[in-house]
C-alpha cells in the first residue's frame, strides 16, 4: 500500500524541479505589463451652480468685479462676485465683458449661494427694452404707465432706478428720460437715463410777477420764493419783467441745486420795447395780452420779455400760450382749431405748449385757510415744501385740495432735494402724505 503512492510523489517532485530550474537557471520569466484598467487619469469636473434667478442689474463695479442685482419677487438687492471664468452673454448668446452690461438690463443668472460667486449671466431675449423714452405718463396710484399711446401696467414689484439708487414710482419726473423694460405689456423695470435737478433764485425782488425761462424747456412766473424742477443739462437762463431782463448760461445736474442770483442783472427805469405783428385766424378772434384785451390791426408794441397771450373766438378752442418779445419787430401767425362741441375754454396746464417755447407752468397753489378739503404734508418735518415750484411752507403744512397732477419738492439746507409727483383726485376728503427723510449731502 505504501509503495503505490511513491510514483505519484516522484512525479510531483520532478515537476517542481523543472519549474524551479526555469525561474533560476533558464530564461527569465516574461514580465507582466499592467493592464489599462489600472491606469490613473486626472480629470477636472466643473462644479454645478446651486442657484438660479431672473433679475435686473442695479450696478456693475468693474473695479471690485461685482454686480448688484434686484430680485423682482423678493423686492431685494444682492451682490455677486464675478471672475474670468464667469460666462457673460448678450441676448443673442454672444460673449461680452462686464463693462458692456448696463443698469436696468434684465438677466438670467446662475451662481453659488454660499460663496456668492456668479457662474453665468445672459441678458434675457424675451423682454422688450425701450431707451430714450420721453413721451410717457405715469399714474403712481393706479400703477399704470402710458408710453406714447400704448397703455401698460406697472408691476407691483417693478424696479425704479436712478444713478444706482432705487426710487419710488412717484419720484420720476415728467421731464426725465427713461429706459423701460417690459414683458407682455407689464413694466418690470424703469431706469432714469437723464434725470432732473433744481434751479433756485435769489435776489428776485425786482422781477416778482415777471417770468423766468430755462432753455426752451420751462417758463415760470417769478414768485418771492421758488424752486424750479428742470432736466439735467446746459441751458440759457432768462428772466424778465416789464422790459427789464437778464440772462446767463447755467448747468443743471441731476439731484442737485443750481443757485442763480438775479440781483446782478442791471435794473433801469428805461423799458426796452419790441413789436409783434399778429396774424390770427379767424379774424374775429379776440386777443388778450397779460389778461388785457388788445387790438391787433396794427403792430402791437410790447415790453421786451415774456408775455402771456390768450386768443378766443366762438366755435373755436381757446388758445393760451406764451411768447418772448425781443428788441425788434416779429411776425406771429396763429390759427385756432375748430371746437369739437365741448368746452371752448382750454384749461391752462403744466407744460402747455408755447409759441416760442415748449412749456409753461400756470398752476396756482392756494395756501389760504379757506373752506374746502386740504392736502396735508406731514413729513419730513422741518423741510421746505414747494408745489409746482412755488413755496408753500415748512413741513408739516398743507394746501388747498384741487384735482390734478402736482410736483411737490422737499428741500432743506445740507440735504439732497427730492421731488414726488402726486395725483390728486376729486374725493370729498382730506388727504395726507408723509415722505421719507431727506438724505444728507
Amino acid at each position: 500500500m505504501k509503495n503505490e503512492g511513491k510514483p505519484l510523489f516522484l512525479c510531483i517532485l520532478f515537476l517542481c524541479s523543472v519549474l524551479f530550474s526555469g525561474c533560476v537557471g533558464g530564461q527569465p520569466a516574461e514580465t507582466v505589463t499592467p493592464q489599462e484598467e489600472y491606469s490613473v487619469q486626472s480629470t477636472y469636473i466643473e462644479p454645478m451652480a446651486d442657484s438660479y434667478d431672473e433679475s435686473l442689474i442695479v450696478n456693475v463695479d468693474t473695479g471690485e468685479s461685482t454686480i448688484q442685482f434686484y430680485n423682482l419677487e423678493m423686492c431685494r438687492t444682492y451682490t455677486l462676485q464675478y471672475s474670468t471664468s464667469t460666462g457673460l452673454k448678450n441676448r443673442y448668446g454672444d460673449e461680452l465683458v462686464a463693462g458692456q452690461l448696463e443698469c436696468g438690463d434684465m438677466v438670467k443668472i446662475t451662481f453659488f449661494k454660499d460663496s456668492k460667486l456668479l457662474k453665468s449671466l445672459q441678458i434675457l431675449s424675451d423682454v422688450n427694452v425701450l431707451t430714450n423714452v420721453t413721451d410717457f405718463e405715469i399714474n403712481s396710484v393706479a400703477r399704470t404707465m402710458t408710453l406714447g399711446a400704448d397703455p401698460y401696467k406697472v408691476s407691483k414689484n417693478a424696479m425704479v432706478l436712478s444713478k444706482g439708487n432705487l426710487l419710488k414710482l412717484n419720484e420720476i419726473h415728467s421731464s426725465d428720460t427713461l429706459k423701460v423694460v417690459s414683458k407682455d405689456h407689464e413694466i418690470l423695470g424703469i431706469t432714469v437715463e437723464n434725470g432732473h435737478g433744481y434751479v433756485r433764485l435769489s435776489g428776485q425782488d425786482s422781477f416778482i410777477d415777471g417770468f423766468v425761462e430755462i432753455g426752451q424747456a420751462i417758463i415760470k412766473k417769478v414768485t418771492p420764493e421758488m424752486l424750479i424742477v428742470a432736466p439735467e443739462g446746459d441751458y440759457t437762463f432768462y428772466i424778465s419783467k416789464n422790459g427789464l431782463f437778464g440772462s446767463e448760461e447755467i448747468t443743471v445736474k441731476a439731484g442737485e441745486e443750481t443757485l442763480v442770483d438775479v440781483s446782478k442783472f442791471e435794473v433801469t427805469d428805461e423799458k426796452k420795447m419790441g413789436k409783434i405783428i399778429f396774424t390770427i385766424s379767424p379774424s374775429k378772434a379776440e386777443l388778450y395780452i397779460d389778461q388785457e384785451k388788445t387790438e391787433y390791426d396794427e403792430p402791437v408794441e410790447m415790453t421786451c420779455g415774456i408775455h402771456q397771450i390768450r386768443i378766443k373766438a366762438n366755435g373755436y378752442k381757446t388758445l393760451t400760450q406764451y411768447i418772448k418779445v425781443g428788441q425788434s419787430t416779429a411776425n406771429l401767425n396763429i390759427e385756432l382749431e375748430e371746437s369739437d362741441g365741448k368746452d371752448d375754454e382750454e384749461e391752462e396746464k403744466e407744460d402747455t405748449p408755447l409759441i416760442t417755447n415748449p412749456s409753461v407752468s400756470s398752476n396756482t397753489i392756494d395756501v389760504s385757510e379757506a373752506d374746502g378739503y386740504r392736502v396735508y404734508i406731514d413729513a419730513p418735518v422741518s423741510a421746505e415744501l414747494y408745489v409746482d415750484g412755488n413755496y408753500v411752507g415748512i413741513i408739516p403744512t398743507n394746501f388747498a385740495k384741487k384735482e390734478g397732477t402736482y410736483v411737490v419738492s422737499l428741500r432743506r439746507d445740507g440735504y439732497q432735494t427730492r421731488s414726488y409727483t402726486l395725483q390728486i383726485d376729486t374725493s370729498e376728503k382730506d388727504v395726507r402724505y408723509s415722505f421719507s427723510d431727506l438724505t444728507p449731502k
